[in-house]
C-alpha cells in the first residue's frame, strides 16, 4: 500500500519517536556523526529502530537528519559521504519495517542560526536539499518528514525541491518553536501555518521545542489558518546536564495523555521527538487505542503579517563618541584587580588621571582571571566621574552569557566597549578551562549592533534597544590594503577603531589615514617601554607588536629608572607625531606602572598646550 492510501484510511497515524537520543544513549558519545553510522554501525541504527517498530510506531523515521552536504562537509569533513548516508539510511529503515510499516525520510535544516559567516545562496540550498532526498527516495522511503526548521524560507524551498524531485511523494513539514512559542527568528505559529498552507506539503505541524506543551500550543494555532492535516512531535521536555551527561524527563504516562490532547485538537500524525523512547511510543499506542481525531477546527482565522520593522533605527548617545570626533582624547586602560576589593586600585589610579578623559578596562588579560570588567568600570566611572569603556571578549562566554552580561551593562549606563576575541585559555593560569568562542570578534560586533536596532542576535525583537558605542582592536599592517577585516566589522556595526600599540610611526600613520579618509575615529595604542626587557619580550613574543630596532637599541641596556626614562622618551616622540593623524590615543600602561601615563601626559601638554 502506498503510504498516502494509508494516510487517507487512517483516523491518526503513530510514529516513532528519538534517534539521536537513543544513539546518545547506546553509549555513542556527543560529537560524533550520528548520521554516518549508517555505514559505519548500522546495528546500532538497526536495534533502535526495531524497537520503535515493536513499541507499535507505523513509520519509522531514517537516522539522516543532519545528513546534507553542508553539514557533513563543514562539521565532519565526510561531504562526499552524502549519497551513501542518506541510501543507506533508508535501506537499514526499510529492512526493519519490511512490508508492515512505512519509512520516513528525515530531512533536518541545512543552515545553523549562528552560522553568519558561511551563507549559502538560494540554488546552494536547493541542490543540497536535491542531493539529499534524491538519496533518500532511491534507499526506499515511503514519505518525507522536514523537521525542526527555525528558518521558515529554507523550509519551503526543500518542499519545492521534493515536488521536483517526485510531484506524488507525501511530504510532511515541521518547524519548531522553542523560543517562547516563536521559532529561532521569531515566527509564530500562525505565520508559519498561513506559510505552509501556501506550499504543496502534505501535512504541516510541530516538532521539538521545549517539550508537549509547547508543540500541543503550536499546533493549536497552526490549525486556525490551515486546513492541512497537523502532525505534532514534541520531545519530552527540557534536558538536564549531569555529570557530563544529558539526560531528558522519563515520562511515557505524561506524554500519551498528550497525545489524546493532540487528537482533541484534530492532529492526525503524532510522534516524539528528543528524549522519547519506545516506552513513549508504546504508552502512546496504548493510550490512543479506540480514540478518533476530532475534526472540528476552531473557525478560520487570516493571519496578517505586519508591515513595521523589527529593527529599529539606532542611537548612539555616548559622550566618548562626541569627545573623539572633536579628537586629542586621552585614554588610560586599567586591569581590574584580581580580587573582590577595587580600593586599592583605585588608589593606585586616581593620583594620575587628570589629564585622561576616559578609562578602558581590560576583560581578564593573558587569560588570568580578575573582577568582572563591567562591575570593575561601573565602580570606576561611580568613585572617579571619568568614561569608561569596557573591553569585552569572546573568549568565556557563550552567546547566551553575552546577550545577557550587554543588556545588563546597558541597564548599568556603561555604553563604550571594544569587542575583542580575547586571549586563549592556554596561556593563562588555568590552560585546561575551556574556551568558548561562540562567536568571532566579529561576530560579538554583529550581536552588539543587533542589539542597538532592538533585536538580539536572531533577529527577535527585544523591549529596549541599547546604544553602545562600538570600538574594535586592529593590528597595524604592513600595507593599508590589509584592512579588510577592519572593514567586515566596520560593516557590521562597529564606529570606531584602536589599534595595538604604534610603534612604527609611518607605518601606523598610512594605515590610520586610509581609516579617517572614511570618517571612521581612530584611537591609536601608545605603550611605553620600561627596558630592554620588556621591549624584547614585545618584539619577539607578542603577535602584532613589532618595535624597529632603533628603539630596541635605545633600550639596550636599560631598567630600572633608566629604562622608564627612554622609554617615556620614545613614548613622546610617537605621541607627538601620532596625535595630529588619529582621533585620541590610549596609553597602556605597563605592568600596572600608571604613575607612567601622568608623566608622559604632562611632559607632552607642557610642550604642546
Amino acid at each position: 500500500m502506498k503510504f498516502r492510501d494509508f494516510f487517507n484510511e487512517k483516523d491518526y497515524i503513530i510514529f516513532d519517536g528519538a534517534m539521536g537520543t537513543e544513539i546518545y544513549a547506546r553509549g555513542v558519545p556527543k560529537g560524533l556523526c550520528y548520521d554516518e553510522l549508517n555505514i559505519t554501525m548500522p546495528e546500532i541504527v538497526k536495534e533502535i529502530h526495531l524497537a520503535y517498530k515493536n513499541a507499535g510506531a507505523e513509520v519509522i523515521t531514517t537516522n539522516t537528519f543532519g545528513a546534507n552536504r553542508f553539514i557533513l562537509e563543514e562539521y565532519f569533513g565526510i561531504g562526499d559521504k552524502v549519497r551513501e548516508i542518506n541510501y543507506y539510511g533508508a535501506r537499514i529503515a526499510r529492512q526493519i519495517a519490511q512490508q508492515d510499516i512505512f519509512v520516513a525520510g528525515s530531512i533536518g535544516p541545512i543552515s545553523r542560526p549562528l552560522d553568519r559567516d558561511k551563507r549559502l545562496s538560494k540554488e546552494e540550498v536547493r541542490e543540497i536539499f536535491r542531493e539529499q532526498i534524491e538519496a533518500i527516495l532511491e534507499g526506499g522511503a515511503d514519505l518525507l518528514v522536514f523537521e525542526t526548521f527555525s528558518c521558515l524560507e529554507e523550509l519551503i524551498a526543500g518542499i519545492e525541491v521534493a515536488r521536483e524531485v517526485d510531484k506524488d511523494v507525501f511530504i510532511i513539514a515541521e518547524m519548531s518553536f522553542p523560543n517562547n512559542g516563536l521559532t529561532l527568528f521569531g515566527k509564530n505559529p500562525y505565520e508559519v501555518a498561513s506559510r505552509l498552507d501556501q506550499t504543496s506539503a502534505d501535512v504541516v505541524g510541530s516538532n521539538c521545542g521545549t517539550g508537549p506543551q509547547n508543540v500541543y500550543e503550536a499546533v493549536k494555532k497552526m490549525s486556525a489558518v490551515t486546513d492541512r492535516e497537523l502532525s505534532a512531535m514534541p520531545n519530552a521536555g527540557l534536558a538536564r546536564f549531569v555529570q557530563g551527561k544529558f539526560y531528558y524527563p522519563y515520562n511515557p504516562h505524561y506524554f500519551a495523555e498528550y497525545g489524546r490532547k493532540f487528537l482533541a485538537a484534530g492532529v492526525k500524525i503524532i510522534g516524539g521527538c528528543c528524549g522519547t523512547t519506545p516506552e513513549h511510543i508504546r504508552q502512546l499506542k496504548k493510550r490512543l487505542h479506540g480514540l478518533k481525531p476530532i475534526r472540528k477546527r476552531p473557525k478560520r482565522i487570516t493571519f496578517v503579517s505586519s508591515e513595521e520593522p523589527v529593527r529599529k533605527k539606532e542611537e548612539v548617545k555616548s559622550k566618548l563618541k562626541k569627545l573623539l570626533e572633536k579628537g586629542g582624547v586621552f585614554l588610560m586602560e586599567v586591569d581590574p584587580p584580581r580580587g573582590a576589593d577595587l580600593e586599592n586600585l583605585i588608589k593606585r589610579v586616581e593620583p594620575y588621571i587628570e589629564n585622561v578623559q576616559a578609562l578602558t578596562v581590560s576583560d581578564s588579560p593573558m587569560a588570568r582571571p580578575r573582577m568582572s570588567p563591567i562591575s570593575t568600570a561601573r565602580l570606576l566611572k561611580d568613585r572617579l566621574g571619568k568614561e569608561v569603556v569596557v573591553h569585552y571578549t569572546c573568549r568565556d562566554r557563550n552567546i547566551i552569557g553575552m546577550q545577557s552580561d550587554l543588556l545588563g551593562a546597558h541597564a548599568l549606563g556603561l555604553e563604550n566597549f571594544i569587542a575583542l576575541g580575547g586571549d586563549p585559555p592556554s596561556i593563562g593560569d588555568y590552560p585546561f578551562a575551556t574556551g568558548v568562542y561562540d562567536l568571532t570578534s566579529e561576530g560579538l560586533v554583529e550581536l552588539m549592533s543587533a542589539l542597538n536596532h532592538g533585536v538580539d542576535f536572531l533577529g527577535n525583537p527585544i523591549t529596549s534597544k541599547t546604544g553602545f558605542f562600538i570600538g574594535i582592536g586592529m593590528r597595524i599592517p604592513e600595507d593599508p590594503e590589509e584592512l579588510d577585516g577592519v572593514f567586515r566589522k566596520l560593516e557590521k556595526g562597529a564606529h570606531f577603531v584602536v589599534s595595538q600599540p604604534v610603534f612604527d610611526v609611518e607605518k601606523a600613520i598610512r594605515a590610520f589615514r586610509v581609516l579617517k579618509e572614511r570618517g571612521i575615529p581612530v584611537v591609536a595604542g601608545i605603550l611605553p617601554l620600561i627596558s630592554y626587557k620588556n621591549a624584547e619580550y614585545l618584539h619577539f613574543e607578542v603577535p602584532g607588536i613589532e618595535i624597529p630596532e632603533i628603539f630596541l637599541e635605545r633600550m639596550r641596556g636599560k631598567s630600572g629608572e633608566a629604562g622608564e626614562v627612554e622609554g617615556l622618551k620614545i613614548a613622546l616622540e610617537i605621541l607627538e607625531k601620532i596625535l595630529p593623524e588619529v582621533n585620541g590615543v590610549l596609553i597602556m600602561p605597563p605592568l600596572g606602572r600608571y604613575y607612567l601615563v601622568s608623566r608622559l601626559l604632562s611632559e607632552f601638554l607642557a610642550v604642546n598646550r
